[in-house]
């Protein structure tokens, strides 16, 4: 079933958390763009466009544990992966930067397979937006890249990345059914981000636990709460230096959000941040 995710704002003392480095990840996932738990001390990760349609299955330091690749599919652009908590993992093939791919899908694979063996058979769940009638739209319309999905109550959230000119920080959110079909799928909802254009204010990342919302950009996490009327209310703000190309969150049971970075010749990356929140207090 699907739930409508809306947002309300309030006003708050932006809370930083405690970033720490806990490791660096192995070149073979130089290009990661998406990461998420499966249980307390395991991980699952993927490149994106133009790598393997492999799942690494990781240790909190970043060993790798097991390959498996997802048979008979390309990787045109993983993006992000989540999991439902009921066995079944789901991969989105989601990058769409020029706004003009007619091929989006997300796999969905289950987890125990991934987890021993090195190769599973993927569901494929296709779809694309309603409100998208060009490929590409217009400069000013481009919201339908998306970096960002995960799960809540039984559906599956999209989260774009904006790709406006001129920038406008906005991102769009869709909702998508985990059961193998084709959809045209509607917009929910959005919410601002900023305005300071893709390295700082584009979502790149996203998870939900135990009603929070994380969104990840290149320099910040952003942290919503989900009330029980589905509405997302702001609850803070991490910002994690330095400014890199942060494309994977995911987050563990005690609520430590771990991020990773793309590796970069001149910037670096392949970095493991662990960060842990501070309570945000109310004005």
């Amino acid at each position: 079933m699907l739930r409508l995710l809306s947002f309300a704002s309030i006003f708050v003392i932006f809370a930083a958390g405690i970033v720490e480095r806990k490791g660096s990840l192995s070149k073979e996932l130089k290009e990661i763009s998406g990461w998420v738990f499966v249980d307390d001390t395991t991980l699952v990760a993927h490149n994106d466009s133009g790598n393997d349609p492999i799942l690494y299955v990781l240790n909190l330091d970043g060993s790798i544990r097991n390959r498996c690749t997802i048979s008979s599919v390309t990787n045109v652009d993983f993006e992000d992966i989540t999991t439902d908590g009921k066995g079944n993992l789901y991969v989105g093939d989601i990058g769409n930067n020029n706004n003009t791919r007619k091929d989006l899908v997300v796999y969905k694979v289950k987890t125990k397979d991934v987890l021993k063996n090195e190769s599973v058979t993927a569901k494929a769940i296709h779809f694309s937006y309603s409100d998208q009638n060009k490929f590409p739209p217009t400069a000013k319309n481009r919201y339908y890249d998306a970096e960002a999905l995960a799960y809540y109550k039984d559906s599956l959230y999209i989260f774009t990345k904006c790709r406006n000119e001129p920038f406008d920080g906005k991102c769009m959110i869709y909702g998508l059914s985990t059961t193998p079909g084709t959809y045209k799928i509607k917009r929910k909802t959005y919410l601002k981000i900023g305005k300071k254009g893709l390295l700082r204010d584009a979502v790149t990342a996203a998870d939900i636990y135990k009603d929070e919302l994380h969104l990840l950009t290149y320099s910040k996490i952003l942290i919503y709460t989900l009330g029980q009327d589905r509405k997302g209310t702001f609850k803070t703000q991490i910002t994690i230096s330095p400014l890199s190309q942060k494309e994977s969150l995911a987050v563990r049971k005690n609520k430590k959000i771990y991020v990773t970075d793309e590796r970069q010749k001149v910037i670096g990356g392949g970095t493991i941040f662990v960060i842990t929140q501070k309570k945000a207090k109310k004005k």
